[in-house]
């Protein structure tokens, strides 16, 4: 199959069709990797997990064990009283 390049902005960019996607196993939105090797442009599927979220997981982790007893506690209030230190 032929292909054209093309100018998308500031970058050029080509169009794979449906069947050459599902060859590849690929689909919108996945992310690759491009290589060259003897002027053959190749691309390679990758999975990232995103930084931000594995970072505000663990910082949430520290919070909690920090401050475990604590939690403990307000989980194991059964009577919690209402208005308490408003008068």
């Amino acid at each position: 199959m032929v292909v054209k390049i093309r100018r998308q902005g500031n970058s050029l960019a080509v169009t794979l069709d449906q069947n050459t996607l599902e060859a590849a196993r690929l689909r919108e939105g996945d992310l690759v990797t491009t290589t060259v090797r003897g002027g053959i442009v190749m691309l390679t599927p990758v999975e990232v997990t995103p930084r931000a979220r594995t970072n505000v997981l663990e910082a949430g982790r520290r919070v909690i064990a920090r401050n475990r007893r604590v939690l403990d506690r307000l989980a194991n209030d059964d009577h919690p009283q209402a208005g308490a230190g408003r008068r």
